[in-house]
């Protein structure tokens, strides 16, 4: 378990350091050693992952059975629960590389620790780092998974204006965040297809029921149509499709029904927002049974 208010001040360390260093002129060169200085400190169960996200290799840390259509109990281990028994550790690394101008490192520890730091209600704190890296190094890319976290992060605050002009000009620009380099085609749907799941949330803050489960249901086509389909986000767009529909009236979802351009046969049961609600609910825990979080707010949409 990760004390927050420690985590809180290694972020507020790190900080610090970006001020110090952004006091010096001009930019610092990063030393000839800090590689392989900020090496040695990467906790050894981390350094594949982190050496992977300094190559770009992904736009969002994925987890071992959100690709995989056969999943077994060896793919049951979270990404958060590794990154998370390291994170402290991973922090001061965070800190260390800033200080020694290792800016792919210091990028790379930000993006793995994204997810975990959301979940610690710390996202604004890393934000802030983000941020003040790129202010630093401008030619550091920044993954699409951190950019995307200023619109989810507005979106919790009630800034929709700011979250819809994220979003829209990643879908506009084919999801395209300055420099980063996209390794697939694919990776580029990936990309939009959680735009435009985010903007489906936006417009059912907004109660327009239809209008938002259209966008919903236009992303879960988007994970379908990857060379292979992203589990983890089919299972949160049915998971948010299953609590819209809930809130449906009748003539919403007939409205919804008749819109929808796109039949995949994934939901069976048309007849009642109610029983598609619950079928997306079932669903939703099927497509991701490795998170415990997903599986639960799916069940507890009927309880």
């Amino acid at each position: 378990m990760n004390d927050h208010s420690a985590v809180a001040a290694l972020l507020q360390d790190c900080q610090r350091a970006l001020e110090q260093l952004s006091a010096q002129a001009p930019g610092p060169e990063g030393r000839a050693d800090a590689d392989t200085c900020c090496a040695a400190l990467i906790p050894s169960e981390l350094r594949t992952l982190v050496q992977e996200a300094k190559e770009m290799k992904w736009p969002f840390v994925p987890e071992k059975w959100q690709y995989k259509q056969d999943v077994g109990p060896e793919d049951k281990t979270n990404l958060q629960d590794l990154v998370g028994a390291r994170l402290q550790q991973l922090l001061v690394t965070l800190k260390a590389s800033i200080l020694a101008g290792d800016r792919a490192t210091a990028a790379a520890i930000v993006f793995l620790s994204d997810r975990l730091l959301y979940a610690l209600d710390l996202s604004a704190q890393l934000l802030q780092v983000a941020k003040r890296l790129h202010r630093l190094w401008p030619d550091v890319p920044m993954a699409p998974q951190v950019v995307i976290r200023q619109a989810r992060v507005a979106v919790n605050a009630g800034k929709l204006l700011k979250a819809e002009y994220i979003l829209s000009r990643l879908i506009s620009n084919s999801g395209a965040t300055g420099t980063w380099p996209y390794r697939r085609e694919s990776d580029k749907v990936l990309v939009q297809s959680v735009c435009v799941q985010i903007r489906g949330q936006i417009l059912q803050k907004l109660g327009l029921w239809s209008e938002a489960a259209e966008l919903v249901w236009a992303s879960v086509v988007g994970y379908l149509t990857l060379p292979q389909p992203d589990r983890k986000g089919i299972s949160m767009s049915l998971g948010i499709l299953a609590d819209i529909f809930i809130s449906m009236s009748k003539k919403d979802y007939e409205k919804f029904k008749s819109n929808v351009q796109t039949d995949l046969g994934l939901l069976k049961q048309w007849g009642h927002h109610l029983l598609s609600a619950a079928e997306a609910c079932e669903l939703a825990a099927a497509f991701s049974p490795y998170t415990p979080l997903f599986v639960l707010t799916a069940m507890m949409l009927f309880c």
